[in-house]
């Protein structure tokens, strides 16, 4: 994407060239999807209805707490994940609320003031609210609250968040405490389970494997196949699916491309090589900015290893061009040190008003120098009272995570500290104290910590990366361009595929969320035009510009929402169809073996057995594999009596001699009351109460319409 948006801002020529042929469409689109967006809502939850501007109001607070979480910037993955976890937050909040408000269940303000402060407060208050051991921090948390009234506006709003979120969870907790608190096991139902469980049988069985039967030997009709789908189709319901092939057209640079973009680096090494401000030119030159940090040799590139350690090379010295990583660099030394790779230290941090994350509304910052400068003091004159710097920095440092371990650091790694701070350590020997400004405040640091001395290097390296030129993105334009122009109709689009020897990829099942098709990163436009109404089977798109690739599609199927076409399943059917043929076949030659089970075994090929440990929870019978029925048969059968032939899924059976274990009547049920207790909680916690109204509620769903 980075190299297309270059392309963009220089691409004069380019947008003379196909502007306005492309104009017409883009404003035709755009004018589609605005008022799209004006005409459908995100989603309609039985009728009640989520607008887009709500969903996007709520999307972009969340993508802000995302950002917060991961950085500013997103993948194209997270973003969509925010996107579908949005929806589906707001489709939960319009159900759930359904259920609470039906009931008069709601959390008062006092209820929620004790979430926080009262005697078991909420368990997200206590994780945000701990100190070092794990312990509910209530100081800091009222110390906190006190404060928020001058706090900046983002903390506020984040407290609300936090708030309303904890709130919205005490809520759940109350309802799903509800639905367990209404599950009981009447006694009779408690035995059933019991036997179930403890009730066993063992069987002599007369059993024809359908391996046995060759294939050939059936015949399947397509009365057969629809029998077996208006029998089965309730197992294959599905949402509206759709179906496409589609051909990539990827931009790669060319190879006048790779020499240009080497020509460009080795033009900039004698301005590289002369100037005074390494780190401007940097900025103002490289495709990735000028890093400070001091490497060790496991850090820098392997490409430059030799050269900036074993060859001697000093600071100014600048090699290159070399290619490392898809593109052409320079690298100048800027200095070589002997560094340690980690380091240990202490603080006190004394804040002030206006200072980086602070909370304090008192502190000047003429007064926060002032008192670290009089710790120091009484700190160096105390030097051997060792207690002296932790107790001090429990009471008085703003860094209350340190505060709690005596304001000990730990080790931390070269160049993870501020730059003021980080060489300050480095710098000073251990058992050194001094005071260091940064945009916290003022530390009082001692260093406590250093590992061996090593060397190190802080290298300017200046990265060109090699992408494709104006002119190759216009070649391949012409190309995609020329095969959509060309290829109006499925029909079309195959033959040319085949033509011209191009690789056609198919994409059988895209639904509305679908987010990763083979070979193409955030692919939503494709799924939307698949899924727009306009779309039919065997149309092809106009061209898809994505991440350094152009994409055609053709739409090849269209599945509505309801049960799977019986084409869709017959590949998967087919096996389960022929054994039901097959079951057929074996229970007629058993017949015609009447009761002479001698003759089922060395005629036929079947197997004489016992089978033991049956019960009601069995799935198998024996080695014979899945046969609930047949298992089901012989918990039912009275003693003396023979069953069979049936068919079961893998054999036919012939049962007989069927003795079963039966369990006394008076039975401890108190386990059996605890594992059904037990199961019913974690499927309520598991969101199954929501989940069975979700599924039985009316969802139109339109969220492949905005993203």
């Amino acid at each position: 994407m980075a190299a297309i948006e270059k392309i963009r801002k220089r691409s004069g020529l380019l947008i003379a060239i196909i502007g306005l042929a492309l104009l017409a469409f883009v404003l035709q689109d755009l004018f589609q999807s605005t008022g799209r967006h004006r005409e459908y809502n995100v989603a309609v939850i039985d009728g009640e209805k989520i607008p887009y501007k709500d969903f996007e109001d709520l999307k972009n607070k969340n993508l802000e707490n995302m950002k917060r979480s991961y950085g500013n910037s997103l993948t194209s993955s997270q973003t969509y994940s925010v996107y579908n976890s949005t929806l589906e937050q707001m489709i939960k909040d319009h159900i759930m609320t359904k259920e609470y408000d039906a009931i008069g269940m709601n959390v008062t303000s006092d209820e929620l003031y004790d979430q926080f402060v009262g005697d078991e407060p909420h368990q997200w208050v206590v994780q945000n609210f701990s100190d070092a051991n794990g312990n509910f921090d209530r100081a800091t948390l009222e110390n906190y609250m006190q404060q928020l009234e001058n706090a900046p506006i983002e903390y506020r709003t984040q407290w609300v968040d936090f708030e309303n979120a904890v709130k919205d969870n005490r809520l759940q907790t109350k309802f799903e405490n509800l639905v367990k608190a209404s599950y009981m096991v009447p006694e009779k139902l408690a035995k059933k389970y019991y036997d179930n469980k403890n009730v066993k049988a063992s069987a002599e069985v007369v059993a024809l494997r359908y391996s046995t039967i060759p294939d050939s030997t059936v015949t399947v009709t397509d009365k057969d196949n629809r029998k077996f789908y208006e029998e089965n189709k309730y197992k294959y319901e599905t949402d509206e699916t759709r179906a496409i092939d589609y051909v990539v057209f990827d931009i790669k640079p060319s190879a006048q491309d790779d020499q240009d973009a080497r020509a460009f680096v080795e033009g900039m090494k004698a301005d590289f090589t002369a100037t005074d401000n390494v780190a401007s030119f940097v900025n103002a030159n490289s495709d990735q900015r000028y890093d400070s940090t001091w490497m060790g040799r496991t850090a820098v590139p392997a490409a430059i290893e030799t050269v900036v350690f074993d060859e001697g090379n000093q600071p100014g010295f600048v090699y290159g061009p070399y290619f490392d990583n898809e593109s052409y660099n320079l690298v100048r030394i800027v200095d070589l040190q002997n560094r340690a790779d980690s380091l240990k230290a202490s603080h006190i941090l004394i804040s002030y008003k206006g200072a980086l994350r602070s909370m304090d509304t008192v502190n000047t910052k003429e007064r926060a120098q002032a008192i670290a400068d009089s710790l120091l003091v009484v700190l160096k004159k105390n030097a051997k009272n060792t207690e002296l710097f932790g107790e001090l920095a429990t009471e008085m440092s703003a860094d209350k995570a340190s505060a709690e371990k005596g304001g000990d650091l730990d080790w931390f790694t070269d160049g993870m500290m501020v730059y003021a701070f980080n060489e300050f350590v480095m710098d000073n020997a251990v058992g050194q104290m001094g005071v260091v400004e940064t945009p916290f405040g003022f530390h009082v640091i001692k260093v406590t910590g250093k590992t061996e001395m090593q060397p190190k290097a802080r290298l300017a390296i200046l990265k060109h990366d090699l992408t494709f030129s104006t002119k190759t993105y216009q070649d391949m334009f012409a190309v995609a361009n020329k095969f959509v122009t060309e290829n109006r109709t499925l029909d079309q689009f195959n033959a040319a595929v085949e033509a011209e020897g191009m690789t056609k990829r198919t994409m059988p099942r895209l639904n509305a969320s679908t987010y990763q098709i083979t070979g193409i990163d955030n692919p939503r436009q494709i799924v939307r035009w698949a899924f727009d109404d306009k779309t039919k089977v065997g149309e092809v798109s106009s061209i898809f510009e994505l991440d350094n690739m152009f994409v055609v599609a053709a739409l090849t199927e269209i599945v509505p929402e309801g049960y799977a076409p019986i084409e869709k399943i017959a590949e998967q059917s087919k096996y389960q169809i022929l054994n039901k043929k097959k079951g057929e076949v074996a229970v007629e030659k058993m017949k015609a073996c009447g009761t002479d089970y001698d003759r089922m075994v060395s005629e036929l090929g079947a197997e004489s057995t016992t089978v033991n440990d049956v019960n009601m929870e069995s799935r198998g019978v024996g080695n014979f594999g899945v046969e609930s029925d047949i298992v089901g048969t012989i918990m039912g059968m009275k003693d003396g009596e023979v069953v069979g032939p049936v068919a079961g899924n893998t054999s036919a059976f012939i049962i007989k001699n069927v003795k079963i274990a039966g369990t006394p009547e008076e039975v401890d049920l108190s386990a059996i009351h605890r594992e059904k207790k037990a199961q019913f909680d974690n499927r309520v916690l598991n969101n199954g109460v929501y989940n069975a109204l979700r599924n039985n509620a009316k969802i139109e769903d339109n969220r492949v319409i905005f993203y």
